[in-house]
């Protein structure tokens, strides 16, 4: 697939990007992040992964060096190719898993996002050894016990969860305008209900299951995102800069792996888990990063 693009930024910290209509990809029936292989102008971008963005458009992130070998920059148009990269594991991810059981379990307890995700990153070492290394680490690393938490089971339990936040940073952050800030689900990244970022509190609820899974709670929901040992919510903050149209530039993870276990053992009898934060970072932007406790508050009611 060939087509012409514009290089684009939202801010300076941020990566470069080329935007792809969705109408020209139709054909790869595609329903998230999915690896490819192109070049820009000519220069080899590897494997590199495209993000859905709404539902007329898909994203591909560039890095600084990809600029600086095609001698462009933010602003300036480009011949992109792109064609679907093979989705076959590296021969040592793949040895591995046939070989040891405790590795096959831990890889089919992945979801399809973070088996793909996994392969990337182990695909992306230049020796065996260290794509080995890293097939190991991420399936055979020894974890600490983790805190004991009654009443979970085998067998997923309801957990609603509400957000709350406070201190909005306001419609203006910087260089953004109208900016809102929403819980987004796992498919793109744009939420479905968002709150202008001058209310006085914003609530979100959603619903999510939990069992245990190797000892430890095991999070699966609409809005759960992340491997199964770093799970997430995200709040996605969105705004437009300089007349462009409304866009993502900001998301903080609100760590499901870090609530506390006498918390969640009362929130499964309850029912509920609360989640209460500042939404406003110290530098007067909105939140950003992974966010635990003492920046958020979970409670059981």
């Amino acid at each position: 697939m060939k087509l012409e693009v514009v290089i684009e930024r939202k801010h300076a910290e941020m990566a470069a990007f080329v935007v792809v209509p969705a109408a020209r990809i139709a054909r790869w029936k595609l329903t998230g992040t999915t690896t490819v292989e192109g070049t820009l102008d000519g220069v080899a971008l590897g494997r590199r992964s495209l993000h859905r963005w709404d539902g007329e458009r898909w994203f591909l992130e560039l890095r600084r060096d990809h600029l600086e070998a095609v001698g462009k920059s933010p602003g300036d148009r480009a011949t992109l190719v792109m064609a679907l990269a093979s989705a076959a594991l590296p021969a040592e991810l793949q040895s591995l898993i046939d070989a040891n059981p405790k590795a096959r379990a831990r890889w089919e307890a992945h979801t399809e996002a973070q088996r793909r995700m996994l392969r990337e990153d182990i695909l992306a070492a230049k020796t065996s050894a260290t794509r080995e290394r890293r097939a190991r680490h991420a399936l055979l690393r020894a974890e600490p016990p983790a805190p004991r938490v009654a009443g979970l089971q085998s067998r997923p339990r309801p957990l609603v969860v509400r957000i709350v936040g406070r201190r909005l940073p306001g419609r203006s952050c910087g260089p953004y305008r109208d900016v809102t800030v929403g819980l987004a689900t796992k498919v793109g990244c744009d939420p479905k209900a968002s709150f202008a970022a001058d209310v006085r509190v914003a609530r979100w609820e959603t619903e999510l299951e939990v069992r245990e899974l190797g000892g430890r709670p095991a999070f699966r929901g609409p809005a759960v995102n992340g491997p199964p040992r770093e799970r997430f919510l995200y709040l996605t903050w969105i705004g437009r800069k300089d007349g462009a149209a409304p866009a993502m530039f900001r998301r903080a993870k609100l760590r499901l792996d870090a609530v506390p276990a006498e918390v969640l053992t009362r929130s499964l009898r309850s029912g509920l888990l609360v989640g209460e934060l500042e939404l406003t970072a110290c530098d007067g932007m909105p939140v950003c990063a992974s966010i635990r406790p003492p920046e958020i508050t979970w409670k059981a009611s």
